[in-house]
């Protein structure tokens, strides 16, 4: 199982402001099935997101760790 990363700003249509969700999938398709059953996008075609990242971009970037008032929201398995 793979790890994916949806981030928000500050934009109040977004689920949750400043911080991000953490989806466990397979695949990508997997990961943008499980976030829009729970979280639907705006607009169609559109996920509710500001970014999505692989668990190796999120490695890279560090957010825990740099992005300070950013946190976690929810885990979805």
């Amino acid at each position: 199982m793979n790890r994916f990363f949806y981030t928000f700003g500050s934009d109040s249509g977004f689920p949750f402001q400043n911080g991000w969700v953490e989806v466990h999938a397979a695949d990508w398709n997997e990961a943008h099935e499980k976030f829009r059953a729970r979280f639907p996008g705006r607009h169609e075609n559109t996920v509710n997101c500001s970014f999505f990242y692989s668990e190796e971009q999120w490695r890279r970037m560090d957010p825990e760790h740099t992005w300070h008032g950013y946190q976690c929201y929810v885990v979805i398995e």
